[in-house]
């Protein structure tokens, strides 16, 4: 059977005005057998048929932050770069990638783009916006590779159906997170402090966020590789479909 192919959505270098990706996120891919291919930037909504024709799953990978005003707020102090033009792909193929039924795995930016895509909130900024007592330091300092706190999975999920494990140690870069879950979304892990730290899809084969950053874990933790390996499994499901159908 043919390698599954993961359209890939691009990370961007604002100022210098290019589309760049994270080497880790194809080293990713390629080492649970899949091929991983960049998309354009700026997709012209008469080719998402064709888009969607030429590839078996996609992944959003992590990035700057999402508008605000996109789930109805206005941006906080706090609030970091923001680029309109990742925003319009990501969250107009999302639709379409779900009626097409092709697995999707959203990765840090990932699980909050499409956490806002079907209706959801972000926190803008954990340390201003969450209450209690932080007990997480979730943009950590230290390396890709370091794991630096603990998720708990819950059961019954798409997660623990992956790894088998009711706790995960995790590596953790990002200062927002999802707030209110969008339609259908089903939390499948957390943070000691209860922020949202993995989502799948109710009534989807592979639908899955997480907010830490397996890319960087793939070659140093097994529970991470299962994750690769389950989702690229599953593009490849849903290429040998296709291939039947046609």
């Amino acid at each position: 059977m043919s390698k599954p192919v993961i359209g890939v959505m691009p990370q961007c270098d604002a100022e210098g005005g290019r589309i760049v990706i994270s080497p880790d996120y194809f080293r990713a891919v390629k080492e649970a057998g899949g091929v991983p291919l960049l998309l354009p930037l700026e997709n012209d909504p008469r080719d998402t048929e064709e888009i969607l024709e030429r590839f078996d799953g996609f992944l959003y990978p992590g990035g700057p932050d999402i508008n605000p005003l996109l789930f109805g707020e206005e941006a906080l102090p706090e609030c970091g770069n923001i680029i309109p033009e990742r925003d319009r792909l990501e969250l107009s193929l999302l639709p379409a990638i779900l009626r097409s039924k092709r697995p999707v795995f959203g990765i840090c930016r990932g699980i909050q783009s499409m956490n806002v895509a079907l209706g959801g909130t972000l926190y803008q900024d954990i340390p201003v916006q969450l209450e209690g007592n932080l007990r997480v330091g979730h943009y950590q300092q230290a390396g890709d590779t370091v794991l630096t706190h603990r998720v708990a999975v819950k059961r019954g999920t798409l997660l623990y159906d992956i790894v088998k494990k009711d706790t995960l140690e995790v590596n953790s870069f990002h200062h927002q997170a999802c707030r209110r879950l969008g339609r259908g979304l089903v939390e499948n892990a957390q943070a000691s402090d209860a922020v949202v730290e993995a989502v799948s899809l109710e009534n989807y084969d592979f639908f899955l966020g997480v907010q830490w950053h397996p890319e960087h874990l793939y070659a140093v933790s097994d529970d991470m590789a299962r994750i690769w390996r389950a989702f690229v499994g599953a593009c490849r499901r849903k290429s040998a479909v296709i291939i039947n159908a046609g």
